[in-house]
Formats: structure tokens, C-alpha cells, sequence
């Protein structure tokens, strides 16, 4: 086994040099450059929206979970209502008039938010009318206790139940909007006003002060607001970034996507002027004169010029290949599945090669970037570097094992009895340093780490350490 480094770039294609390219393949080029620089000026120009579009989405998808709890709540509410007898004639006839079509009207309104916020044209003013609901359903199951005092009534501002007011204004920060905490602060404070203002006037006798408690709750609210405001802001924040991140993400995504379509194109150009380049040196080679040796010196210059060329567009297409993997999402993929993919390859091609595969390896799974297919081609990799050794000798025997390390983490190991790692890259005959190098990338992706060793009695070990899918 040779130690593959990682391969760090590729040559950088000026305009100058596309001039000496045929003119297809110039124009497949900037073709690809210029679409690739298209769709980032789009992106760039619709960010704002999309950053708004998303932090909306999701405010509405936890409104939707709001209002299913909101529901179950009042539901519960109404029920324990009816229960203690609040519609028996020896219960308040009044109370009953106004606890019964608030509660059933507040699940009917939490029902109707919860299934316009599941629509795609949801509107984002929903959430204000949450807010305002939150706070209306607040007023209105305080009001009895004002209207319909009971012995030893303390005040309204003495009850516990006004902390509903104060924990309305607080939870209206996880709605990510502003305007939904202001709206929640101003509401629930006109509640708060129009309630002590209505017990002053009503039940002025039934407690002493009045203006210490009054001036301390309005404080609280607006400790609540100043608090929920911060919140809002810090977390519409962390949100910007991550959905910035995002967004970058998928627009490399979509770039090099475009670069690997044109890249087709470019390839062919390439391989019909190499085909031009050969007709051209046979009719030279007719030809005998002085000028003629010149040109077919000249015309082997530009073949390998048109042979470098097109390296560099295959490193390049390798890489976009590993970053395009790279920025897929982590997803379980079993190591055995994953295994005897690569194996249906590895055994036809070396069919002198004793691969095993332990059973414990068949029954683990792995979180890596892209899922199964990447994790096969990482493991393609890994075997093939294993059997073909330095490529004058490679190894007799292969096996592949997975382990716990404790913590959440599993180490896939590939031992051979091969010549092991050499100190100078890639000994390989024709080896491009890609192997390792692209398996390095993947798993560092995945949130992993790969480790190399020469066992002591001989060949070599590859250890990838990545973290354990769920069960």
C-alpha cells in the first residue's frame, strides 16, 4: 500500500491560454465561467428575500406547534370547567357565558392558525394574529376574576394568574419577528391596564394599595419586552448565519454543478483537436522538408499543451466530484451495505486478492456526508489502494473490520499484508495521488478522521473513524 496525498489543485486556465485552445473549447469555457458567474449575481440579488423567506417559514412551523398547544390547553380548560360544575344552576350563569365561547372559540382559533400556517401561501401576518390571540385569550380569562370577585378576593394585581400576561409577552420571542414582540407587549399591556383599571374602579375596597404593585408589574412587562427583544435579535442572528451559510452552500452547489455539465462539453472539444492534431502529423509526416520537421515539432508541442489541458480539466472535474459530495448532508449508511458494493468491483478486479469483511463490520452503520454511495466509493478507494500496493506489488490479502471506540464513534480499519506506506508519495507507476487524498476529504466532511500505519510485522493499516449512525 502507498501513501496517496491529497491532491491541493489544478492549474488555473487564463484567457490568455484559452486563446491557444481551439476555438470550441474557448468557448465551452467561458461558456462555463460565464454561466457559473450568472447564477452567483441571481443568488447575491435574492439572498435578502430567501433570508427573509426562511427565518418566516420557520417562525410559521413553530406556530404550528404553538397553536396544537394552545388547543390542547384551552381544550383541557374547558374540560376541567365543565367538570367542577360550571354549568350547574348552583354555578355563576355569567362566568359560564363568558368562560365557555372563549375557550371553545380560543381551539377554534388555534385550529384555524395551525392549518393556514401548514399551507405554502401562508401568510406572514399569521403570526401577528397568534399574538393578538395570546393576549385576547389572556384578557378574557382574567376578566371574571374582576368582575366576579369571591370572598377574600385580594386584587387583581395580588392574583398569580397575571404572570400569564408576563409569560405571553416572553414566549412571543420565539416567534423570530419583532413586530410580534411589540405587538405582544403592547397588547398585553393595554390588557393589563384596562384590567387593574376596571378592579380599581369595581373592587377599589376589597385591597389597600394599589400603586407599589401596579408600578412593579408594569416594570416586570417591561423587563419581559426589553428581555424578549434581545432574544429576538440575537436569535434572528444566529438564524441570518446559519441560512447565510446555507445559502453559499447551495449556490456552490449549483456552480459547481453547471462547471461539471460544461466540463462534458469542453472534454469533447478537447478530444477533437487531439484527433485534428493526429491527421495533421500523419500528412506531415508525407511531407519531407526542413519546414515540415518544424511544424511536427511544433504540432508535438501542441498535442501535449492539449494533453496537460485536459489533465487539468479531469483534476478539476475530480475535485468538483469530492466538493459536490462534500456539501451533502450527513446521512446513515451501513458499512456492510457500503462494503459489498465495493467489494463486486475489488474481486473482479483483483481476483488473486483474499478480501474479508467481518461480521461486525456487516452489522454497523455510520453517519457520513452523502450517505451509502459516497461511503461506497470512499471504501472503493481505500480496497483498491490496498490491492494494488506500489503496482509491482501489492497485497494477497485484505481484511476490513469495524470496532466501538465508546463516545458514539466507530473505527472502520482496513489492514493488508501489502508493502505497506512509503515515505516518498505515491511510488505507484501512473498513480495520481488521488485515492487517499479524496478518502481524507470525505471522511473529514463526515465529521471523521482517517489514520494510516505500517503493521509490525508487516503491510499496512487504514483507520477511519466516524461517528455511529442512530439505531
Amino acid at each position: 500500500m502507498v501513501e496517496c496525498p491529497r491532491f491541493m489543485g489544478a492549474h488555473s486556465l487564463k484567457r490568455a491560454e484559452l486563446a491557444s485552445l481551439p476555438a470550441a473549447s474557448a468557448a465551452s469555457a467561458v461558456s462555463a465561467l460565464s454561466a457559473v458567474s450568472a447564477l452567483s449575481a441571481v443568488s447575491a440579488l435574492s439572498n435578502g428575500a430567501q433570508l427573509d423567506a426562511l427565518i418566516t417559514r420557520e417562525a410559521l412551523r413553530g406556530e404550528r406547534t404553538a397553536s396544537i398547544a394552545r388547543s390542547v390547553f384551552c381544550a383541557a380548560l374547558l374540560a376541567r370547567f365543565l367538570a367542577v360544575g360550571g354549568l350547574a344552576p348552583s354555578g355563576s350563569h355569567a362566568r359560564s357565558l363568558i368562560e365557555v365561547p372563549l375557550l371553545l372559540g380560543a381551539v377554534v382559533a388555534s385550529l384555524y392558525v395551525w392549518w393556514r400556517s401548514r399551507r405554502a401561501d401562508a401568510p406572514p401576518h399569521l403570526i401577528l394574529v397568534s399574538v393578538g390571540l395570546d393576549a385576547l385569550l389572556c384578557f378574557l380569562a382574567l376578566l371574571p376574576n374582576v368582575l366576579w370577585p369571591w370572598d377574600g378576593y385580594p386584587g387583581i394585581l395580588h392574583l398569580p394568574d397575571m404572570a400569564a400576561l408576563l409569560i405571553t409577552v416572553s414566549v412571543s420571542a420565539f416567534r423570530l419577528v419583532r413586530r410580534a414582540v411589540l405587538l405582544a407587549t403592547a397588547a398585553n399591556a393595554l390588557s393589563a391596564l384596562v384590567l387593574i383599571v376596571l378592579d380599581r374602579a369595581l373592587n377599589g375596597g376589597h385591597h389597600g394599595h394599589f400603586w407599589a404593585p401596579a408600578s412593579l408589574f408594569f416594570l416586570l412587562l417591561l423587563t419581559a419586552a426589553s428581555a424578549a427583544l434581545l432574544v429576538t435579535k440575537r436569535t434572528v442572528r444566529v438564524v441570518e448565519l446559519g441560512a447565510q451559510s446555507t445559502l453559499r452552500a447551495e449556490r456552490a452547489q449549483r456552480n459547481l454543478s453547471v462547471m461539471l455539465h460544461e466540463h462534458h462539453d469542453v472534454k469533447t472539444s478537447l478530444s477533437a483537436a487531439l484527433i485534428d492534431t493526429d491527421l495533421l502529423r500523419r500528412e506531415l509526416l508525407r511531407v519531407e522538408s526542413a519546414s515540415a520537421e518544424r511544424m511536427l515539432r511544433k504540432l508535438e508541442q501542441l498535442r501535449e499543451s492539449i494533453e496537460d489541458v485536459a489533465s487539468t480539466m479531469g483534476h478539476i472535474r475530480d475535485r468538483t466530484m469530492r466538493e459536490l459530495d462534500a456539501l451533502r448532508a450527513t446521512a446513515p449508511a451501513e458499512i456492510g451495505e457500503a462494503t459489498r458494493g465495493a467489494l463486486r468491483v475489488v474481486r473482479r478486479r483483483y481476483q488473486a486478492v483474499k478480501v474479508d469483511v467481518t461480521e461486525r463490520a456487516e452489522r454497523t452503520a455510520v453517519l457520513f456526508a452523502g450517505g451509502h454511495d459516497v461511503l461506497e466509493r470512499v471504501l472503493l478507494n481505500v480496497l483498491v489502494n490496498a490491492c494494488e500496493g506500489t503496482g509491482e506489488r501489492g497485497a494477497s490479502s485484505v481484511t476490513l473490520d469495524a470496532r466501538p471506540l465508546g463516545g458514539g464513534r466507530v473505527a472502520i480499519e482496513v489492514k493488508d499484508d501489502g508493502p505497506g506506506f512509503h515515505d516518498t508519495p505515491s511510488p505507484k507507476p501512473g498513480g495520481s495521488g488521488q485515492g487517499l487524498g479524496f478518502v481524507a476529504g470525505m471522511v473529514e466532511s463526515s465529521g471523521g478522521l482517517v489514520l494510516r500505519a505500517n503493521l509490525p510485522e508487516g503491510g499496512a493499516k487504514v483507520t477511519i473513524e466516524l461517528l455511529e449512525a442512530p439505531v
